[in-house]
């Protein structure tokens, strides 16, 4: 035979059980709240619907689209926002910029092989859109000047703006060994051309050189690089300097 006590006992832990049912259920009761969903639709009003979810979406939420795996939350009033996507690897993030950077000077010498830099790379997803910019201290020996061109994933289109001094470029005097009143070049190249930089009067005086290129990936992900080597193999070394640093930012 059931005790009254045991009845009331039973009661009790049932009506607790549906109490804590009901709270987990309630974001007024449990506060707010959020979760991952995947988009399924964008409306024109700042909105995405996300796992059958309206939410008004975040400024920074740019460029939403159907299949973005996004994070919601909620507040405790019941109103969902879309805080943007998840980043789903190196260089996926529309709008924020990657840097790349060198702490130490690179040397290389007797060589007219290009090759990509050892610290000025940074990683490219696949069907994006990408603002790339290098900014190079350059420097080399009179036969043997520093040239460059762009390593790029596999079928990226678009160009380069090359600006900085001319292959004639060579410090003979206090001025044009000081970087100043020397000749420029201002050429727009694909990404594989070769770019030759002047000098000045040793190989580590260095010059400065800007090269920088809209770089659209198709479905291949990679990594864009600046490859350099010099323009005559020359024991004496040219140099890519500290200091030297790109930056590519997704926009697309």
């Amino acid at each position: 035979m059931t005790s009254s006590h045991g009845i009331h006992r039973d009661l009790a832990a049932a009506l607790r059980g549906q109490a804590q049912r009901a709270g987990e259920a309630a974001t007024t009761v449990r506060g707010s709240d959020w979760r991952l969903a995947t988009v399924t639709a964008v409306g024109t009003d700042g909105t995405v619907t996300a796992d059958g979810i309206p939410a008004r979406r975040m400024e920074t939420y740019a460029r939403p689209a159907v299949g973005d795996t996004i994070l919601l939350t909620q507040s405790s009033a019941g109103n969902w926002a879309a805080a943007g996507r998840l980043d789903t690897g190196p260089g996926t993030a529309i709008g924020i910029p990657a840097y790349a950077y060198k702490t130490t000077a690179t040397d290389r010498a007797s060589t007219t092989a290009p090759a990509a830099d050892p610290d000025l790379v940074l990683p490219l997803a696949a069907a994006g859109v990408y603002v790339v910019e290098m900014h190079l201290l350059v420097g080399g020996p009179a036969a043997g000047l520093l040239v460059t061109q762009w390593q790029v994933p596999a079928g990226a289109t678009g160009l380069k703006g090359a600006h900085g001094p001319a292959s004639t470029a060579a410090g003979t005097d206090a001025l044009t060994n000081a970087g100043d009143n020397i000749a420029g070049r201002f050429g727009a190249h694909g990404f594989g051309t070769t770019v030759t930089y002047g000098r000045r009067n040793t190989n580590t005086n260095l010059l400065y050189a800007i090269e920088t290129g809209v770089v659209t990936t198709t479905g291949t992900a990679g990594t864009c690089a600046v490859a350099w080597a010099q323009s005559a193999s020359n024991a004496t070394p040219t140099r890519m300097g500290a200091g030297s640093w790109m930056r590519a930012t997704r926009i697309g």
